[in-house]
């Protein structure tokens, strides 16, 4: 990864520039922290990255400015000790609310683990290990429950069909009003 920048009349932008093998076109995207990516092609001309982000720049502004003003748990940042604190009192909490859920479910998975990710709650693996983010601890009580009735369920639909959100469903029936609030912490 590169940080470039481009000067667009007195202001000054800086970016992340990813380039890919498998990517065929130029992805803009700004982080919780508002800080601007460009996911290009591998052999894709820089004037041409600039003239994309000059062209887009409308958008860019808007889009920072809309990440910066929204509240998000990825912006708080803990020491390497409160990390290891929190993964330790969100892997109880986890493992409490796994159980109890998959009295019902009935599904089985792996290994659970508890990761210091940046952008995602949760992941479950074609392996059957189940991931969550430490910052859980910090959510409400049934956004915790979503999240991991979600990765649970993944375990039998690992995808995000109907018969999956059918399956989310019956242990979370307002998981579409909790999907909401969790993109809002973002």
């Amino acid at each position: 990864m590169e940080i470039k920048s481009v000067k667009v009349g007195d202001q000054e932008i800086k970016y992340n520039l990813r380039r890919r093998k498998r990517v065929r076109y130029l992805r803009l995207s700004v982080g919780v922290d508002g800080s601007l990516s460009v996911t290009a092609p591998v052999a894709y001309p820089q004037f041409l990255i600039r003239q994309f982000i000059l062209h887009r720049f409308a958008w860019v502004q808007s889009a920072i400015a809309k990440r910066l003003s929204r509240p998000s748990i990825f912006r708080e940042q803990h020491s390497a000790q409160e990390i290891k604190h929190y993964q330790a009192l969100a892997k109880r909490i986890i493992l409490e609310r796994l159980e109890h859920f998959n009295k019902f479910y009935r599904l089985s998975y792996k290994k659970i683990t508890i990761r210091k990710a940046t952008t995602r709650w949760g992941s479950c693996s074609k392996k059957g290990n189940l991931n969550f983010n430490y910052r859980l601890y910090f959510l409400a009580p049934e956004l915790l429950d979503y999240v991991v009735v979600h990765e649970l369920c993944h375990l039998q639909e690992f995808n995000h069909s109907q018969a999956f959100w059918r399956l989310v469903g019956q242990k979370i029936p307002d998981y579409r009003l909790l999907r909401k609030k969790l993109k809002n912490l973002r």
